[in-house]
């Protein structure tokens, strides 16, 4: 009995961690900082961006998708991923979905080869505009 006990805060206490995305996120970004030129890094913020964004976690998504774009530009298929999904954040949350215009502008100007994105982005372009 006592180990089922035990086997059961274990779970609940990987799930409490596992589903709390600011703590991931905290320590991800505590990692990076500790550790800006490993080559992992902009994955490792990538990572935890979405599953903020994937778990509904907006405020810490949009922080660190913008941690991103300050962080790695050079990195554009992650920058133009994070442009992309911090546009989708606005246009989901808010009722001015014309803040996404600029995260828009910005992957069709700064990153024209990223050809996956730049056609997402215009896709979204297409619908910020059509709800207007």
């Amino acid at each position: 009995m006592n180990k089922l006990i035990i086997a059961a805060i274990v779970i609940i206490g990987i799930f409490y961690v596992a589903l709390n995305s600011s703590i991931l996120a905290e320590q991800a970004q505590k990692w990076v900082k500790e550790n800006p030129k490993d080559p992992h890094a902009p994955l490792v913020l990538y990572d935890v961006a979405r599953w903020c964004d994937i778990l509904g976690d907006n405020k810490k998504a949009m922080e660190v998708y913008g941690q991103i774009y300050q962080d790695y530009p050079d990195k554009s298929d992650l920058a133009a991923a994070s442009l992309y999904y911090s546009a989708q954040v606005l246009v989901d949350t808010t009722s001015a979905r014309h803040q996404a215009d600029p995260y828009i502008d910005i992957i069709l100007s700064q990153y024209p080869n990223e050809q996956e994105w730049v056609i997402k982005a215009k896709n979204l372009r297409d619908e910020v505009n059509y709800a207007r």
